[in-house]
């Protein structure tokens, strides 16, 4: 008899490519799952997988077999989460990291529809810069973040799903405010807020500026992107942002301004794990958060 247990095995080692890996994330031993995938191919009367010593790679069978195993999985889990929500008061949890700016534009939208359908599941939602965001999701202490790719790590994922511009926010009246074509080397003689941590934003600035041997008026230091908007409301300083962030603070008054030579950007989308299966929950929020990222206009 056919097993879901069995399917979710075949699905977990096709995924990570490992039977060590995938024993890890089911919490059984190895020949406990090896047993499964040999019953799931006498059953079904073919091989799945190859295997060596170090690697395990999908027949042309196994291939052709798994995009079918999935959606049974995922019909399940969701019919099981369906039958939890109507009948339990249990709660589920995604695990959240993102970036302010980004998570205040893309979280707000999705909540609405996704609560209807998982009235039960719960979000821990938590804001850090984007090099804490690769590393928590490598760690596993998250399910998914919402930011830029700042290193690459073989354990996290990136999906990314747009591009944003790099430039400066100002008070209306700062003379910064009437330009329409900015350079950076333009900027040069008024004071700029710095970021005392690293940050993604602050490290692709860096180096970008760097390149072309341009130096800017770091005068002074703050610990987040509001810090920054903070030292410009009084009209003398510049501090260096996203587009996005201006757009979701709306503060009266602010003014952004995109700068080139060199143009700069920051890609931005989606981090999950990539050592461990993601819940229909998890699956179900990261479709919703990268469906609502594509559509807009950055």
């Amino acid at each position: 008899m056919l097993r879901i247990s069995d399917l979710q095995a075949f699905v977990m080692v096709a995924d990570l490519s490992s039977f060590h890996a995938a024993a890890d994330q089911l919490n059984i031993t190895q020949p406990a799952l090896s047993r499964r995938i040999h019953k799931l191919e006498e059953m079904i009367g073919v091989m799945l997988f190859t295997r060596t010593t170090r690697q395990v790679h999908l027949t042309a069978a196994g291939r052709n077999f798994l995009e079918r195993a999935r959606k049974i999985v995922i019909d399940t889990e969701e019919s099981l989460a369906s039958l939890r929500g109507a009948s339990s008061d249990r709660r589920e949890l995604i695990r959240i990291g993102c970036l302010p700016s980004l998570g205040m534009k893309l979280i707000p939208p999705v909540l609405d529809e996704f609560l209807k359908r998982y009235p039960f599941v719960a979000l821990r939602i938590l804001d850090m810069n984007a090099i804490e965001l690769v590393e928590e999701v490598a760690r596993g202490t998250l399910d998914l973040g919402i930011g830029m790719y700042t290193a690459s790590n073989p354990n996290v994922q990136f999906n990314s799903l747009a591009r944003e511009a790099l430039g400066v926010v100002c008070h209306q009246q700062h003379p910064v405010a009437k330009c329409d074509a900015l350079r950076w080397r333009d900027l040069r003689d008024y004071p700029m807020a710095s970021n005392i941590q690293q940050s993604g934003n602050w490290l692709k600035i860096q180096r970008a500026l760097e390149d072309e041997a341009i130096q800017l008026n770091w005068f002074h230091q703050v610990r987040s992107m509001l810090g920054s908007v903070m030292t410009v409301q009084s009209g003398d300083g510049l501090a260096v942002v996203p587009r996005s962030a201006v757009d979701v603070l709306g503060i009266p008054g602010l003014v952004f301004r995109e700068v080139a030579e060199p143009t700069i950007h920051r890609d931005i989308g989606v981090l999950t794990p990539s050592t461990s299966m993601q819940t229909i929950y998890v699956r179900e929020f990261v479709a919703k958060i990268e469906e609502h990222m594509s559509s807009l206009n950055w």
